[in-house]
């Protein structure tokens, strides 16, 4: 089942398998939100719970009894209830059974909530440990955004325009909101922490150039930001202040159907880690900026659960509250 909610500025869809946005459109038609590709990658934003990443060795073992751990986890697999909807708001629901139970040994409640502000969506999870005992669990966010932008809307279900074909990949970069030196997390070729941090600058800086071989299907792991946000842009021109047309003071927000994506800001503000990630395609067709509360598991892992480096812990009866902001620059 799909629910879609729309206001002047945006348009997105939400799938109840996994509580999955599949779509973010400008009113214009143009598409944000990776749209999914076999053979690439056929995902659009899941969330990653109640791990991220992978498990060393694909098992884990709790209590003597021993578990199957696929990449990411499994809630991006299982179905959820539409529990609220308003005129700006969606929100899923999804409990542990007797099925989550054969994957995952603790008793949870987690809600997916999705509200539309003007050009911002803000996706908020809600982690609430219904067991006796504490649980341990990880937690990240997955959006894959075009790159470069779509140019046109789309049509019969493909972007038109949208991946190397109007403008290349060198003519784009990730800004942050404050200058940083963050460490860059080594991650092996089992897709695991080595343990080994270094830093990703040589001095503090404000952005990333991006180009079509940057990934190669590799994962960038970075650790230690300071700032609030990370913004997607193309590069301004050279006489602009900060990249955005008007020197960086608030754009007016346009309600045609001619509105064309400018830039993406997403979130980062209190999540610990922050993954860039595209798949290794000749040209650059879309990049996943993943702000994640947890890693994979480390290289020097045992197979006990509860003893993982990066888990959150939440008390029984507790709460934990996860959030994911991203605002839409349009022109």
């Amino acid at each position: 089942m799909k629910k879609t909610l729309c206001n002047d500025y945006l348009e997105i869809t939400i799938d109840s398998l996994g509580a999955e946005l599949t779509a973010i459109k400008l009113r214009s038609g143009i598409d944000v939100l990776w749209p999914g590709k076999e053979g690439v990658w056929n995902s659009h934003a899941p969330l990653l719970f109640p791990w991220s990443g992978r498990i060393k060795n694909g098992l884990f073992t709790h209590k003597g009894k021993t578990f199957e751990g696929n990449i990411h986890g499994f809630i991006g697999h299982t179905e959820h209830r539409c529990t609220a909807e308003s005129a700006d708001t969606l929100s899923f629901e999804a409990s542990s059974s007797s099925d989550t139970l054969k994957l995952f040994p603790y008793d949870f409640c987690l809600v997916q909530t999705f509200k539309l502000e003007n050009t911002k969506l803000t996706h908020t999870v809600e982690v609430t440990n219904t067991g006796a005992e504490p649980m341990f669990f990880g937690l990240g966010f997955h959006p894959g955004f075009i790159c470069p932008f779509a140019q046109e809307k789309t049509v019969a279900g493909k972007v038109k325009n949208a991946a190397g074909k109007v403008k290349d990949a060198a003519r784009y970069e990730l800004v942050f909101d404050t200058p940083e030196r963050p460490d860059l997390i080594d991650i092996t070729k089992n897709g695991l922490p080595s343990g080994i941090k270094t830093p990703l600058f040589y001095r503090e800086t404000r952005g990333i150039a991006l180009t079509d071989d940057l990934f190669k299907g590799e994962t960038v792991c970075l650790a230690g930001l300071k700032g609030s946000s990370i913004t997607l842009r193309e590069r301004p021109p050279r006489q602009s202040n900060d990249g955005f047309q008007n020197g960086g003071e608030t754009h007016s927000l346009p309600k045609s159907s001619s509105a064309v994506l400018q830039a993406v800001e997403v979130g980062i503000e209190d999540i610990p880690y922050l993954l860039l990630w595209s798949a290794a395609t000749e040209k650059l067709e879309f990049i996943c900026i993943e702000p994640w509360y947890s890693l994979p598991d480390f290289e020097s892992a045992e197979s006990e659960w509860e003893t993982k480096q990066n888990l959150l812990r939440l008390e029984a009866g507790n709460t934990f509250t996860a959030r994911l902001a991203l605002t839409f620059h349009i022109a």
